[in-house]
């Protein structure tokens, strides 16, 4: 440490207070929502006057900066700012010009001290050394404490929030005013409920169910947040608030979603969860090479209301179907002939342009499913409509297979 910079530090400060002035002003005027509220100025204040006595110790006593102790109320404002829901990126920033406006003062001492210019670049790469030096050590610290306190707080915020929702699927937490308050989510018009969950072995299963609930918000078109909890690692609920007409698509990947129906006020928010918890509950006991990136509950129909009993779905599904029911290519054909011919109504010209096929080669294959099953497709249609349905949602888990 020069003998110089050392007498400069010392004469700047006997003026900490028009120091602290200058670098607040500078802070200021880069961030001017920052000391709004009255607690963070107090805070702002207590840091800026600890770092500049600190800094300045370090200048005048020939100290390492890494060894510099970290103000009190630097920690503290970076807790607070956390509470707050404000970036580290404000903090640090707030830094930065403070930083700034110190260098500033110094080097202007340093100009007007008479010192060669040689000796004026020396002085200036030392002072610059020991601030840069300095501010890393502050902000490492307060970067560590902000990042502990907001998990903390996010930590306790979601698990509130997750009890509150708890309780009120479990028909408990008061009126929809009261629901409301609690949650800081509104109940007046409809809600969406999701289901959204990784699968197993997913490497950051956080970040890509993130992802995906903000996606969906985004084809739905909501016009506000919606709300979302975590009940585990690699599940969230959401719920998305007056959904629009759009389909909810996802690329395959790590995320599955489950959705319910849309429903209105309170009833409807347990409605539509409960939905999306049976779709999820029939995708989950589908064969992996038939699970879909989104399914809905309009989509599975009744089988929503057969549950997720594989085993038993599947010998009701073989005893409906037949042979139609073989776990092949061929059959598989013949079994998405018979449905897009049921779906059209029994119109071969409307399921021959849905397959993109002549009619005579529908009405040849659906002659082969007929062999195949045993039976007319006329025969128990309703049964026929719903096994092919599950067939097409559940794959292998409720086919014959072969060999």
């Amino acid at each position: 440490m020069t003998d110089v910079l050392a007498r400069l530090a010392a004469a700047v400060r006997d003026d900490a207070g028009d120091l602290a002035g200058c670098v607040l002003a500078e802070i200021d005027a880069g961030l001017p929502d920052l000391g709004r509220d009255p607690r963070v100025r107090e805070l702002l204040v207590a840091t800026v006057e600890g770092s500049l006595d600190g800094a300045l110790s370090v200048l005048t006593g020939g100290g390492d900066p890494d060894d510099a102790p970290v103000p009190a109320a630097a920690t503290d404002i970076a807790r607070r700012l956390a509470q707050q829901g404000v970036a580290v990126t404000v903090l640090l920033r707030a830094y930065r010009l403070g930083q700034a406006a110190f260098q500033q003062v110094l080097i202007s001492r340093i100009a007007t001290a008479g010192l060669a210019a040689d000796e004026v670049a020396a002085v200036v790469r030392e002072l610059s050394s020991v601030a840069f030096g300095y501010v890393d050590r502050v902000s490492e610290e307060m970067v560590a404490v902000h990042q502990a306190e907001r998990d903390g707080w996010v930590r306790r915020r979601d698990a509130a929030r997750l009890a509150m929702v708890d309780a009120v699927l479990a028909g408990r937490g008061g009126s929809a005013a009261e629901v409301e308050r609690a949650l800081g989510h509104p109940l007046d018009g409809e809600h969406l409920a999701a289901v959204f969950w990784s699968a197993p072995g997913a490497a950051d299963p956080g970040r890509a169910l993130e992802r995906a609930v903000a996606a969906a918000g985004e084809t739905l078109g909501c016009p506000r947040p919606p709300l979302v909890v975590a009940p585990d690692g690699a599940t969230l609920w959401a719920w998305y608030p007056a959904p629009g007409p759009a389909p909810v698509e996802l690329g395959p990947g790590e995320v599955f979603a489950a959705l319910g129906t849309p429903e209105p006020g309170l009833d409807g928010f347990r409605r539509s969860h409960r939905r999306a918890r049976q779709v999820q509950a029939v995708v989950t006991a589908a064969a992996p090479g038939a699970r879909r990136p989104v399914t809905t509950a309009a989509a599975l129909g009744p089988l929503l209301l057969l549950g997720a009993d594989v085993e038993l779905l599947g010998s009701w599904v073989r005893e409906v179907l037949g042979g139609l029911a073989t776990d092949d290519e061929q059959h598989e054909r013949l079994r998405e002939t018979v449905r897009s011919y049921l779906g059209a109504g029994g119109s071969l010209a409307a399921a021959a342009g849905e397959l993109h096929l002549h009619k005579n080669s529908v009405q040849y294959r659906l002659r082969r499913a007929e062999e195949a099953r045993g039976r007319s497709l006329s025969d128990g249609r309703l049964d026929l409509e719903v096994a092919l349905l599950a067939c097409r949602t559940l794959g292998t888990a409720v086919l014959e297979t072969t060999g």
